[in-house]
């Protein structure tokens, strides 16, 4: 019986390696995948990278059909779009902030770094609520 606490912290130890691990595969204990975006290279902040303010969420970032209202959405809520990062989505905001409302989806194409390809990347997934 002496080597009772051993075993327990060895087991701890397994259990903890284990946890770990399935993090580091982008997994949870029940094997449904977690979201990292956090920690992927592409959403790194960078040095002049901006913290949303509360001022960024403006209302529902969906409609009932699943698109996301560019006019309301916040900056995390952009950033589930495909080619979307903190940077673009950051600039949204700042542009319809600036510019007011995006009257048609397409407006987005005026947001610096937002050319035909991206649009045509997430046209079918956003909306302008109107």
């Amino acid at each position: 019986m002496k080597n009772t606490p051993v075993s327990i912290l060895a087991c701890a130890c397994l259990i903890l390696a284990a946890f770990l691990f399935g993090l580091y595969l982008g997994r949870n204990i029940s094997g449904e995948t977690i979201q990292t975006s956090v920690l992927s290279p592409q959403s790194t902040p960078s040095s002049s990278a901006t913290v949303p303010s509360s001022q960024n969420v403006t209302g529902s970032a969906t409609t009932g059909d699943g698109k996301i209202n560019i006019n309301t959405a916040d900056i995390f809520a952009l950033m589930t779009l495909p080619g979307i990062g903190e940077t673009y989505a950051q600039r949204i905001i700042d542009y319809r902030t600036a510019n007011g409302p995006f009257q048609d989806i397409s407006d987005i194409k005026n947001v610096e770094g937002i050319g035909e390809k991206r649009y045509e990347g997430i046209k079918d997934l956003i909306t302008t609520g109107g």
